[in-house]
């Protein structure tokens, strides 16, 4: 019996694929936005309407037939009641016992498993797949923590909102229609009270529900913003527990907390006066239905079986007000909701790739740098007009003070930013002419601030790759000089070696191995082209020295941008680049810019242990 259950549910949930990519980008407007992930989903959603209309209306019939019933019994002998509607009641009784089960199965199983089970899924992975192609620079931009939760929240807006929409809305309308026609089919009047209540009850939402929308929306960005704020507090706790004072710490997250409830406050205000209105608009109904329907008896215009089906059905029918009601707050919560998420999901993709691009071919290895100028849009900062050219496997320091434009430089090479004007090429390849996953693919990097996630170190080092042997693997880990203190991790689960986590960003490791484990990882990525923004500073100097000899294999045969502060791990390069407010002052060889009286020799003078003095 449960291998038949789960064959039949699975059957529903494998009636799409939710993994569908949409050729055209997220729109930032609801309605086209919504439309875009329906449609994949038609199928599902006419089926889901057709099985809401059927169990609606079989619940309308049920009522119904409770008064005939009455009728029945009022009006019939007891010693042929079997033989004169014996057929009606069996008929009656199958529906409650097999047909009203199976219907509602096939409502619940079309709703809840084959479109709520795929449609979060299916949003969440499109958005996944349009937020992967915004640039390193979009994602500086914003909170991290609000980013990811409004990427899994927008799931749930999407799925609730239509899933909403179809089984309770639809289910509810049906369902009062249904006792409007019946109530008129029956006695014209007493569908009356009935149409004055709806009318009444249509208008209010209407009324509110322009309120209601935006109000949540505020509500929403309170909350995405909290979030924002909690996990950057947390990711830092550490920075914060040594400089931050606890109080002024205390005041930001309280300044957060009232933004949010004082949102929540209007959006439950608005609340508050639409269900108090609409259970006042409630003894319509039920004064209407049950004192015009003793009147019509009184004056034996209505029959007893009527008026009892019209009781039990001003009450059900205020329950399902209520039902819809709720369902409506939730919808319209959701909408709310997704018009907020979608200011960062539907934002066009910053460094667009085009259309036509072709994968990046590295031959040699040449990088010409024309004209570059970037601002990241302000008037100050970045860089001006930089002209450069490496040779094929040269390898060149750059040496600069804080904000001199290094770092912009590199990120510029990555494409993490669009270039305001200029243009990069690399074996005679604008990179804004190629595939981006093939210029990342050619750049090898060990930044300053080793990137690690939070999975085992195994994991850190291949990251995705399936090629890689064990041996490789250990051997890379060994040139990094990481394989000795790799083998004796141990996490809080029991993993050892290897299997062992690392912990979020990797902080379960010093910073000297954080920064071993990212040399292993471009060792074994094996790029033409590497770059080395301070790959060494977070080591003291006897593994330094230790490394070097590692970092100068691989090395070999490449094009190497290496960026430091520490001297001694440019000075054998074969070319050292010094920077200045954006732009190229000096270039040379060490011993050539050691002649000139120029910044660099400034730099020597006054470095200590080989680390530059950028005050000066």
């Amino acid at each position: 019996m449960n291998k038949f259950y789960d064959t039949i549910t699975r059957w529903f949930l494998n009636r799409f694929d939710p993994y569908l990519l949409s050729d055209e980008p997220p729109s930032q407007e609801l309605i086209p936005y919504l439309k875009s992930n329906v449609l994949p989903m038609w199928p599902i959603i006419v089926g889901s309407l057709f099985v809401t209309v059927v169990a609606a209306g079989i619940e309308v019939w049920l009522i119904q037939y409770a008064g005939t019933i009455v009728d029945i019994l009022a009006s019939s002998n007891p010693g042929n009641l079997w033989q004169q509607h014996g057929g009606s009641l069996l008929f009656a009784a199958l529906v409650v016992i097999v047909i009203r089960p199976i219907a509602q199965f096939l409502r619940l199983a079309t709703n809840d498993i084959g479109f709520n089970c795929n449609a979060a899924t299916l949003v969440r992975w499109r958005a996944y797949d349009h937020l992967i192609h915004q640039s390193v620079g979009w994602f500086q931009e914003d909170l991290t923590g609000r980013t990811s939760g409004r990427l899994v929240d927008i799931g749930n807006h999407v799925s609730d909102a239509i899933h909403t929409g179809l089984n309770t809305v639809a289910f509810g309308l049906v369902y009062m229609i249904g006792v409007v026609v019946l109530m008129a089919g029956t006695e014209i009047w007493l569908a009356a009270p009935l149409l004055l209540w709806l009318a009444l009850y249509i208008s209010v939402l209407v009324w509110v529900i322009p309120r209601m929308v935006p109000a949540q929306r505020d509500f929403q960005a309170a909350k995405s913003a909290l979030v924002g704020t909690v996990v950057d507090s947390f990711s830092n706790f550490e920075t914060l527990k040594l400089f931050a004072p606890k109080n002024q710490i205390a005041k930001e997250q309280r300044t957060s907390l009232e933004d949010t409830r004082q949102a929540l406050f209007i959006t439950r205000q608005i609340g508050t006066a639409l269900r108090t209105t609409l259970v006042s608009l409630e003894a319509v109904v039920i004064v209407g239905f049950v004192g015009y329907g003793i009147w019509l008896w009184s004056i034996d215009a209505a029959t007893i079986g009527t008026i009892s089906a019209a009781i039990a059905l001003s009450l059900r029918i205020t329950t399902m007000a209520d039902w819809i009601l709720d369902s409506v707050w939730w919808l319209f919560q959701r909408i709310g909701s997704l018009k907020e998420a979608l200011l960062t999901i539907g934002q066009p993709i910053e460094v667009r790739q085009k259309d036509n691009a072709k994968p990046l071919k590295v031959d040699e290895g040449k990088i010409v740098i024309q004209g570059l100028h970037h601002h990241y849009g302000h008037k100050a900062g970045g860089l001006n007009h930089v002209d450069l050219t490496i040779r094929p496997g040269e390898k060149v320091g750059i040496v600069g003070r804080s904000g001199a434009g290094k770092s912009t430089l590199v990120n510029l090479l990555l494409r993490f930013f669009e270039a305001e004007k200029g243009s990069i090429t690399i074996d005679g390849q604008n990179i804004r002419d190629v595939e981006q996953d093939s210029l990342y693919a050619a750049v090898g990097m060990v930044a300053q601030q080793a990137s690690l996630l939070n999975r085992s170190v195994r994991d850190n080092i291949l990251l995705g790759r399936e090629d890689v042997t064990e041996e490789h693997l250990i051997n890379a880990a060994r040139q990094a000089r990481a394989h000795d203190f790799i083998q004796g991790l141990r996490d809080n689960k029991g993993r050892t070696g290897y299997s062992a986590h690392v912990g979020e960003r990797g902080v379960k490791l010093s910073g000297g191995q954080r920064q071993r484990v990212a040399i292993a990882r471009v060792i074994l990525k094996n790029a033409p082209i590497l770059i080395l923004d301070e790959a060494t500073s977070a080591l003291d100097s006897e593994v330094e020295s230790e490394i070097q000899q590692s970092l100068d294999d691989v090395m070999r045969n490449k094009t190497v941008i290496a960026i430091a502060h520490r001297l001694s791990t440019i000075a054998r390069m074969d070319r050292i680049i010094v920077m200045d407010n954006g732009k190229i002052v000096e270039q040379g060889s060490h011993d050539e810019l050691i002649v000139n009286s120029g910044i660099y020799k400034k730099f020597w003078q006054q470095q200590s242990d080989g680390f530059i003095d950028t005050s000066v």
